[in-house]
């Protein structure tokens, strides 16, 4: 059953075109709103050997993917896709980091959870938006063209197979220019 838009969604959707079209401050605005989701299941997954702060930058690197990958009239609205999104990313690199153990429930945030509210202040926004623009300055200042070509196949959903074909390289290729990647942008 398909729900009419409001105009909340209306205007998140406004602000994931933006941002898709390269506008730093309409990803910022999606950062602000998604930050409490973020910090919340950054917060719940600390246990598990992550710093929260890192975890936060997973989340931020999901976000991004989700503005590009988002089908903009959707049933789901675009807060509810990119939060799975942000859970699927901070799962995924908790199993990575826990040698492909499973990470369990009791260890996530649900996704109909309530969340608090975003109380950002003027100030919070202006660094939150800062922190964004750093994260898409390092991206593209620090990345070659291949790895940012790389990293964006690879937020769009694609298995490394899928970029190698594309790209008409090896998976092991693309493993490589990831990992390189993840090492700069943690560097910096």
């Amino acid at each position: 059953m398909s729900q009419k838009p409001n105009q909340t969604d209306t205007s998140l959707d406004a602000l994931v075109l933006s941002a898709r079209q390269g506008d730093d401050n309409a990803f910022a605005a999606l950062a602000a709103e998604m930050m409490p989701v973020l910090r919340a299941r950054a917060a719940a997954y600390t246990c598990v050997g992550l710093e929260a702060e890192d975890l936060v930058q997973e989340g931020l690197m999901a976000l991004l993917s989700a503005v590009h990958t988002y089908q903009i009239g959707a049933e789901a609205s675009f807060l509810t896709y990119a939060g799975v999104c942000v859970r699927n990313r901070m799962v995924s690199v908790l199993r990575k980091v826990g040698g492909g153990k499973s990470v369990h429930a009791q260890d996530t945030v649900p996704l109909d959870s309530d969340l608090p509210a975003a109380t950002l202040t003027v100030e919070d926004y202006g660094d939150l938006r800062e922190e964004c623009e750093t994260l898409l300055r390092r991206v593209d200042t620090m990345l070659s063209s291949n790895e940012r070509t790389v990293l964006y196949l690879f937020l769009s959903g694609l298995s490394y197979r899928e970029i190698a074909e594309r790209l008409g390289k090896t998976p092991k290729s693309v493993d490589n220019a990831l990992q390189r990647v993840r090492h700069k942008l943690k560097g910096a």
